[in-house]
């Protein structure tokens, strides 16, 4: 499995597969551990009736499920790696895509095998439901992406 640096690309101009391998990069920091928060704290947040779950609604999500502030803290990322980890959200939990709304991005656009990069960078046996987040769209929206 290759190394993953969460610095790796500080200061080079990213291309979508570079977002994309950050995003695995700040999963792999703390794997399983951060990555199971994360569904988590969406998972619950699911279950309590939010109706929109946004990158800006994680910090509030983990302050209100009681998580230490050092372990809020981590989920206040960028806009970059939220648009990679809400579409790993969707194929590894699809029924997420009623609260989880990803709008098309650059790396939609770019043929990026998702699974693949996820694989080689953060964990060869995690499995996926679903092959890409538009996937998940159209079973639990019954909406194309």
């Amino acid at each position: 499995m290759a190394e993953v640096c969460g610095q790796l690309y500080d200061g080079v101009a990213r291309t979508p597969l570079m977002r994309v391998e950050e995003a695995c990069a700040w999963i792999a920091e703390d794997y399983p551990k951060k990555w199971l928060r994360l569904v988590n704290l969406c998972e619950r947040a699911m279950a309590d009736g939010w109706p929109r779950i946004r990158r800006g609604d994680l910090f509030v999500l983990a302050t209100q499920q009681g998580m230490p502030i050092t372990l809020c803290s981590e989920f206040r990322m960028d806009n970059n790696i939220w648009s990679v980890l809400s579409r790993y959200l969707l194929m590894f939990r699809p029924e997420l895509a009623t609260v989880i709304f990803p709008n098309s991005a650059e790396v939609d656009r770019h043929g990026i095998d998702f699974e693949n990069v996820w694989h080689d960078n953060v964990a060869r046996n995690t499995f996926f439901p679903v092959k890409c987040w538009q996937d998940a769209v159209g079973l639990y929206r019954g909406e194309a992406a």
